[in-house]
């Protein structure tokens, strides 16, 4: 039988606000996964905690709900001691850029096959919104009433700069694109990052549907652009960052370099997995 939708729900009901873009980034995932032709039962993801890390209870799969910044670690783990396993690592901006800054940058460096969703609302929402390093200089906050006096960091151009085999950006108010974006990320062989940026309609008011509309420009809309090149994806988001404008779609894709798991010589010709042979 052809699965569904409901095949990927829990019981259990959502308690994000409304408006919120997980509703839309956790139905695009399932809807690829279901689009895939990827049972419940081989697919894993690992939650951040966070408001996105709620999501743990809303799926109807394999789901774990680690530490703080730590679920690309664990998705790591589970991929390497499983290769079974479709794994996605499911965290927020302040969780990926804070604690779990160093787990994301040794992925990309050792080609994990894992898909690394990374939800980013320019805060920390479900502790009442703090400022992360994607949080515009000025921003009001709600520990910094009179503003964040940091600068916010180009995340893009840093995850770019890491070589990353694939990384691509989308936004949670168009799931049908962002479905798409996913399931490529999955199909690609290693480690792929999808920066989203979110809708959070309770501590990011100003960046709303119409802001995001005005803001947006889909790489399809380019046909002169290739995502094969480095340099043509470093000049996109230099163009961004002068322009204010963010760009969705594939940003870059190198299919040339193995996995970490095919570098392995010690595993070379063993067809079993690690956890069948603990």
């Amino acid at each position: 039988m052809a699965l569904e939708l409901k095949d990927y729900n829990s019981t259990t009901l959502p308690t994000w606000c409304p408006g919120c873009g997980n509703f839309a980034i956790h139905t695009a995932l399932k809807k690829a996964l279901i689009e895939l032709n990827i049972e419940p039962s081989e697919a894993l993801i690992s939650f951040d905690i966070g408001c996105n890390g709620n999501g743990a209870d809303t799926v109807g799969t394999y789901a774990f709900k680690g530490l703080h910044g730590r679920s690309i670690a664990v998705a790591s783990g589970v991929h390497l001691a499983n290769r079974k396993f479709t794994v996605i690592a499911d965290i927020g901006d302040g969780g990926c850029f804070h604690e779990g800054l160093d787990h994301l940058v040794n992925a990309i460096k050792s080609n994990y096959d894992i898909t690394i969703l990374i939800h980013n609302n320019q805060n920390f929402a479900l502790t009442t919104g703090q400022a992360t390093v994607t949080t515009p200089k000025g921003k009001k906050m709600y520990a910094q009433p009179h503003g964040s006096p940091e600068r916010n960091l180009d995340v893009d151009s840093f995850i770019l700069n890491l070589h990353p085999t694939f990384f691509a950006k989308a936004y949670s108010g168009d799931p049908l694109q962002l479905t798409e974006i996913i399931k490529k990320g999955i199909q690609h062989k290693g480690c792929s990052v999808i920066n989203i940026s979110q809708s959070c309609p309770t501590y990011n008011r100003e960046m709303t549907p119409q802001w995001f509309k005005e803001n947006i420009i889909k790489l399809d809309t380019l046909p002169e652009y290739s995502s094969n090149s480095m340099e043509a994806a470093k000049e996109l988001l230099e163009t961004a960052n002068k322009t204010k404008k963010i760009y969705t779609g594939i940003i870059f894709q190198d299919t040339t370099i193995p996995t970490f798991y095919d570098n392995l010589h010690s595993r070379k010709g063993i067809i079993s997995e690690l956890a069948e042979e603990v």
